[in-house]
Parts: C-alpha cells; structure tokens; sequence
C-alpha cells in the first residue's frame, strides 16, 4: 500500500523543503490542501517542480471556485509540466465553506459528478468538445489542448466523496476516489464505501477506481499534545451536519451529536482543543487517528494498511490536525509525520 502525506501547512515558502523531505523519506505522494488563502493546483505544482521523482496532486481542490473547463486546463498544464506526476483531486468542501465563499453549488453530489464528466470530456477532446447536462452545457468546436495526447492520458483523476450517492456519482467517472480522513474505518468500508463504488462502476461497466483513504495523523514526542491536536482536529469534522449520517456506521454517533450541540458553526473561531478533550474519548480518537509519539504512530500507521488490505485500498493519505496547531509548529510536525511514516525508515528498522 501506497503511503502519502497531504501537505496543509500554511506557509508557501516552506513547501519546496517539505517536498524534499517527502521525496528522501521515500513517500508517495504529497496532496495539496486548499483554503481561503491556498491554491491546491499552484502548490501542487510548487512540490512537484521542486521534485524530481515525488507524486503530486490536489487533496482537494475545490470544484465550487472555478469551472470545469478552468479546473482541466490547470490539471493538464500541471501534469505536462511535471511529466506526468500529477493527479488532481476535486471535491466540493463542506457547507461551510462554501458559504465562506458565498457561492452557491446547489445539489453538490450530482453537480459535482457532472463537473468531473465535463473535466473527462475535455481532457479526452481532440477537435470539439460538446456537452449537454442538466449544471454545465459546453459546446466548442475547435477545442484541443496543446501538448501530447500521452500528457492528458497520464492524469489521473480523483472526486473526494463520504456519502453513497457522491460514491457512485465518482465511481462513474473518476480513475480514483480520495475518501475523507473519516473514511478509513471498516464498518463504514463495508457498509458504504466499497458496496457504493461497486454498483457506481457497474453502471457503467468500468473497473472500481483507486482508493485513496485519508487520516488524521500527528507524531510528537510529547504523545499526549499530538493525541490532543487530534481530537481538535476529529471536533471540527464532527461538528458539520454533513457528517450526521456516516457517524451511524460507527460506535461514535452521541459523541458526535454531542459535539455538534456543543458548537455554533456561524459564530466563527471555536475551542477545539477543550471540545476535544472533552468529547473525544480515547476509543474514537484511536478509531479515527494515529496520534502520539512517533513509534505509536508508526506502529498505528502498519495496523490501519493491514486492516485496509483486504478491502482493496491503495493508498493512505496522512494529514496532519492542523486546526489547533500554531502556524510555526507545522514544519518540523509534518517532518515527524512523514519520518513515522517513512517507508525507507521502516525497512531499515526492520532489517
């Protein structure tokens, strides 16, 4: 199983060490997060071109701030630019966020299924491109992009999805689907993820795409802060409404709803650090994060791949807890995360 890291920490001119870093430690791929002040494609592309054999992408970029066709042209330039090492993820953020943007993006699942439909339309055009659907109407003859045809036929296309509806809408039209960091718990495996996907892909009669789950990680030697950062980061996620019904799937639900009580979304900046600490007991935080010292973390890291195995899971995305964690901190966390994580590491500890 493949091994990544997303890289969410805030500073721009930090990310060419961060890459580097990756590259020796012998990860994957590196996802980069987007915010208000951050542009997943610019910095993916930032990674890459500071790289020479690191995995790139957008984890995730998001579908409601630009058009498809703006979205595709970026993804196929990135991916020339770096030799094919780039794949882009898209998704549609929390309700939240977009209403931080004051955009709408009504009907997110099928809006966002149809936007990556229109994104493989265009990537696979070779003298027009039309399009008719029920959000996008496209219809230009004369479309082509400029490079080769092996540059756009090497991006991989990933659609962030929880829910089942999302899940089969990214099955029909994605190589892969980036699960979020709730993703990777087995009941929810079972009883949504892989049972959605399979019956999106039958529909169309195309292989289930790649799996690629994400997690909440921090490694510190102070295991008790990195445990705690998690927790912060597990609130934030439970406190959307959005997350109601995939906590059925788990042991989790009160905790959840008591978080979601606990919080005023539309108030701003929240304590997620004493939220967490009070709502966030041992059994979830360990259900859904690898947090504490480095060795816990390794150790946390080889038993999730184990349990992800049989489900066909291809990649592991860690992401550090970064809604609690001072700007300045993230650096040297991502280090420690990505040497807990480190194949390289790994292989020479067990030898």
């Amino acid at each position: 199983m493949k091994r990544s890291i997303a890289v969410a920490i805030p500073s721009f001119d930090t990310l060419a060490g961060s890459g580097n870093a990756l590259e020796e430690l012998r990860l994957h791929r590196a996802w980069a997060t987007e915010l208000r002040t951050r542009d997943a494609v610019v910095r993916a592309l930032e990674l890459g071109r500071r790289t020479s054999r690191l995995q790139v992408g957008t984890g995730i970029a998001y579908a409601f701030s630009r058009h498809p066709l703006a979205m595709a042209a970026a993804a196929v330039e990135a991916n020339q630019a770096l030799g094919g090492r780039f794949a882009l993820g898209v998704g549609v953020g929390t309700a939240h966020t977009r209403g931080e943007y004051g955009l709408e993006f009504d009907h997110p699942a099928p809006r966002l299924a149809e936007y990556m439909a229109l994104i493989r339309a265009a990537i696979e055009a070779d003298g027009s491109l039309i399009f008719e659907g029920r959000f996008y109407n496209v219809k230009m003859p004369g479309f082509r992009y400029s490079g080769s045809r092996e540059s756009r036929e090497s991006l991989k296309i990933y659609g962030s999805a929880l829910n089942p509806i999302a899940l089969k809408a990214m099955a029909k039209t994605c190589d892969g689907v980036a699960l979020h960091p709730f993703g990777h718990v087995s009941t929810y495996l079972e009883r949504v993820a892989m049972p959605s996907l399979d019956a999106g892909s039958s529909a169309v009669s195309k292989p289930r795409p790649t799996v690629a789950t994400w997690m909440i990680a921090c490694a510190m030697e102070d295991g008790n802060l990195a445990r705690d950062l998690a927790r912060a980061q597990i609130s934030l996620y439970s406190a959307q409404p959005a997350f109601a019904s995939y906590f059925e799937h788990t042991p989790w639900a009160s905790s959840a709803e008591r978080i979601r009580q606990a919080v005023d979304l539309t108030q701003g900046a929240q304590p997620w650090l004493e939220i967490g600490r009070r709502e966030v007991g041992d059994d979830m935080l360990d259900g859904l994060a690898a947090a504490g010292t480095p060795e816990l973390v390794a150790e946390r890291i080889a038993e999730k791949e184990a349990e992800l195995r049989p489900y066909g899971i291809d990649e592991i995305t860690l992401q550090l807890p970064g809604v609690a964690m001072p700007e300045s901190d993230g650096p040297a966390a991502l280090l420690a995360l990505a040497k807990a994580a480190s194949p390289a590491l790994e292989s020479a500890v067990s030898s």
